[in-house]
């Protein structure tokens, strides 16, 4: 029970972490694009830099990253959001890894203490050369059933939770590729003229 409990507060405090993350950095995607769009279409390529640094998030890092290179050519602004990208995804889904291993791992305690109540229970038949204490017998069975709720109990809310978190950093990572791609063709349309 007591590697259970350091996985239930393994779970809550890095699920609480990566929650209060990921929303701290949410933001209006279309609107900062509007912005930039509007700040770039007017030449206040400076205007346009701030307000992708002034606004949170994975999207706005990408998009900083594209408007500082934007007298480069599209490869090398494509390349400099690409590293940012990586960059962004990986704060997004570090310490993830732990919510994952919680949901392996959690169940197999369980059933490890299921495994070892068992033989306490038999441990007892033994000693006892039959079933003629029902307490000490249906201690060992209970210590079985507890550790095996405990370590479900633990391991269905956090994969709801991980399943809720890759949610977030999927759409994230989609709006990075979305604006990033917009921003491409804005500034390639730009040198155009």
């Amino acid at each position: 029970m007591i590697p259970l409990l350091f996985c239930s507060i393994f779970a809550v405090a890095v699920g609480l972490e990566r929650l209060w993350y990921l929303l701290r950095s949410r933001v209006d995607t279309d609107d900062l694009m509007e912005d930039i769009k509007l700040s770039l279409g007017q030449g206040k390529v400076l205007e346009a830099m701030q307000i992708a640094k002034k606004a949170r998030g994975p999207v706005a890092a990408v998009l900083a990253a594209g408007i500082a290179h934007y007298d480069q050519d599209r490869a090398e602004i494509k390349e400099s959001m690409e590293a940012v990208g990586r960059d962004e995804v990986y704060k997004m889904e570090r310490r993830m890894v732990v919510l994952e291993l919680i949901i392996s791992i959690a169940p197999l305690l369980g059933i490890l203490g299921t495994v070892t109540g068992i033989i306490q229970s038999f441990n007892v038949i033994a000693a006892l050369e039959g079933i003629g204490q029902a307490a000490e017998l249906s201690a060992g069975i209970a210590e079985a059933l507890i550790t095996t709720a405990t370590g479900l109990a633990i391991a269905v809310p956090t994969m709801a939770l991980n399943a809720y978190l890759n949610t977030i950093i999927d759409k994230n990572i989609a709006d990075m590729n979305k604006k990033s791609t917009e921003l491409l063709n804005l500034l390639e349309a730009r040198s155009e003229f």
